[in-house]
């Protein structure tokens, strides 16, 4: 009596987790008619189950077309297997999911998800989907539509200004940007050429008004930026950022100070510690890291393993004050030695093993 009732309990069980599955398909789908089919997709590994109805709402897309996707089907398994990024299939699944919305995920690189959206025929330079295409990151991914305080526009904008490979436009934007930021650069150093006497107030030079283009680009950049930017306080807390703020702040200093310093009714002691803020102008070549991701990349990757740089060093420094010690007493007691101390040494030292 106990086997049979512990035997209906299973039963029921089962009937309750296949009428689950079977409720969930049901709310997913958009047409009149249920359809109770799932599919099983099998990513390195990791399987993921979804309705059928859902791939479906995009047809153009390797797993939308039927067609497409039989070539993946395991008969053995009952199951399509990608070799693929499991990471980044969150990102994609989600897609067909929200109907359109697409986040990267913080553990993939933009490049390697590029990579991504290309082999599952996810373009993201078309609108797709009921709601419109979107592309964002994933901590923006976690926030809620109404923080965008513009809506759809400044979503728009923020994809525009933060993702060149969103559209062609986006392109268009960053490469001018590029184009803008070695120029700058360009114009920095052909200015040092005879520039002993220039003023640094002095603004009838063509060297200004190069100048003056290019931190007009720069600060309409930064505030459409800003002003996008879903989270304002994340916006200032990116070190990127500030960056571009220091490159655009000793033009508007010397702008703005610019007839005291011509007319020397300003004292040295003060003009001094502006003319120092001029070096920030080479923070304009850190500009283009936002525009490479292998160099995102490989800052990321530095500060992942600070733990084991900081090892390094230590092993470098010991093996700097073992050898210069060494070489201390082996040459102190020459007349002629250069070795005076074991600070003399160890300089030789950290010279030889770099």
């Amino acid at each position: 009596m106990m086997q049979g009732g512990s035997t209906l309990a299973t039963a029921i069980r089962d009937v309750t987790t296949v009428s689950t599955s079977l409720i969930n398909c049901l709310m997913d789908t958009d047409e009149d008619e249920p359809n109770f089919d799932t599919i099983t997709i099998n990513v390195s590994g990791k399987r993921f189950e979804t309705c059928v109805k859902t791939l479906e709402r995009f047809p153009e897309t390797r797993l939308g077309n039927p067609m497409l996707r039989k070539k993946y089907y395991n008969i053995t398994r009952k199951e399509y297997f990608f070799d693929r990024n499991q990471e980044a299939f969150h990102a994609i699944l989600y897609y067909y999911q929200s109907r359109g919305s697409l986040y990267i995920p913080p553990a993939i690189q933009e490049q390697v998800f590029y990579q991504e959206l290309d082999f599952w025929g996810i373009s993201p330079e078309q609108p797709k989907g009921e709601n419109g295409f979107t592309l964002m990151d994933d901590q923006d991914h976690q926030k809620q539509p109404h923080e965008f305080r513009w809506g759809k526009l400044q979503k728009t904008m923020y994809v525009f200004l933060n993702k060149p490979k969103s559209s062609f436009g986006a392109r268009i934007w960053a490469s001018v940007d590029i184009f803008v930021i070695l120029c700058s650069v360009i114009n920095l150093v052909v200015e040092s050429y005879g520039n002993k006497n220039r003023s640094p107030g002095d603004t009838a030079t063509p060297y200004f008004a190069v100048d003056a283009t290019c931190v007009t680009f720069f600060s309409i950049d930064i505030v459409l930026r800003c002003m996008v930017a879903p989270d304002i306080g994340r916006f200032f807390r990116k070190p990127l950022n500030w960056f571009d703020f220091l490159a655009i702040m000793p033009f508007y200093l010397e702008l703005s100070l610019g007839g005291f310093m011509r007319t020397g009714s300003m004292n040295n002691n003060i003009i001094m510690p502006f003319k120092i803020l001029r070096i920030f102008r080479i923070t304009r070549v850190l500009k283009l890291i936002r525009h490479s991701g292998r160099l995102i990349l490989m800052i990321q990757v530095l500060l992942d393993c600070v733990y084991e740089l900081a090892m390094l060093l230590v092993i470098w420094l010991m093996g700097v004050f073992i050898f210069g010690t060494i070489m201390f007493y082996i040459e102190h007691e020459q007349d002629d030695t250069e070795f005076k101390s074991i600070m003399h040494s160890c300089w030789w030292s950290v010279v030889s093993m770099s």
